[in-house]
């Protein structure tokens, strides 16, 4: 529990948003390789999603970004370097946001790669 807050005190709200994307982003990423291995077909919802997930995460990453920007202008303190060093805390925030976000859209992007490699494949071993 105290990692899920660790995580959440770096990326910030967008954080429960990503969360479900990436860990369905995982198990399909995975299901991928493994049949990939097997040489099983992939079934085309698998590439929908995963196409779904790469957007979001890329967009939900931006989205914390824009959120931070807009939160450092509300911060407030006693003096200048007070206020300096709260809108620094909020905009590392939306940064993070915006690399965790990417991360995740690399790892639907793996996904999609070895989808459409693994169809190549199969389709040459049918001929």
């Amino acid at each position: 529990m105290k990692g899920i807050i660790t995580l959440y005190n770096y990326i910030g709200p967008v954080f429960w948003a990503l969360l479900p994307i990436s860990i369905i982003t995982l198990f399909l990423v995975l299901h991928v390789l493994h049949s990939s291995i097997r040489n099983k077909n992939i079934n085309n919802r698998v590439k929908v999603i995963l196409s779904y997930s790469k957007d979001t995460a890329t967009l939900l990453g931006l989205l914390g970004s824009v959120y931070a920007l807009t939160a450092s202008f509300q911060a407030n303190g006693n003096s200048a370097e007070e206020i300096r060093q709260r809108m620094f805390a909020v905009l590392s925030t939306g940064f993070w946001s915006t690399i965790a976000g990417v991360i995740v859209s690399l790892e639907a992007s793996i996904g999609l790669l070895v989808k459409d490699l693994s169809s190549s494949n199969t389709e040459r071993i049918k001929q």
